[in-house]
């Protein structure tokens, strides 16, 4: 099955959800993740599932940018160790005093990067082709 690459551009609260759903259980080793502070840019390259697709399970590696980016915390997540693994749960766009806000990036096990922006601007790209995946992802929604 030829899936057609994704390309996504978000400027606002329901866009950055629509990117989230797309990015929901990627996975992403903390080294594929960097904060360009000269150009204001926080970049996260994954395996994203498909979600998009039925049938067998697929992954694709996709390209996160983030733009306008002030500053940036995180909680939990020591990004020097950069052959950890992390999978995305959620990424959301809290504004404040608009265009400004918060763009939030939620991952496994309690970790988050918060990023305050100057816009919410983000944009969600695959760059390979899809491979079959061992298995879809599942929660345990009893919890």
């Amino acid at each position: 099955m030829s899936l057609k690459p994704l390309k996504l551009y978000g400027q606002s609260s329901a866009d950055v959800e629509v990117i989230s759903t797309y990015l929901q259980d990627a996975v992403a080793q903390l080294g594929d993740m960097a904060y360009l502070a000269d150009e204001k840019r926080f970049v996260l390259l994954a395996n994203r599932f498909c979600w998009e697709t039925e049938g067998a399970p697929m992954r694709v590696r996709c390209a996160l940018q983030l733009a306008n980016i002030v500053s940036i915390r995180q909680k939990k997540l020591n990004l020097m160790r950069r052959e950890g693994v992390v999978a995305l749960l959620a990424i959301n766009f809290e504004p404040q005093n608009l265009p400004a806000g918060e763009i939030n990036l939620q991952f496994a096990g309690g970790g988050e990067i918060s990023l305050a922006v100057e816009a919410c601007e983000a944009i969600l790209e695959d760059i390979t082709a899809p491979w079959a995946a061992n298995s879809r992802p599942q929660h345990d929604l009893d919890e």
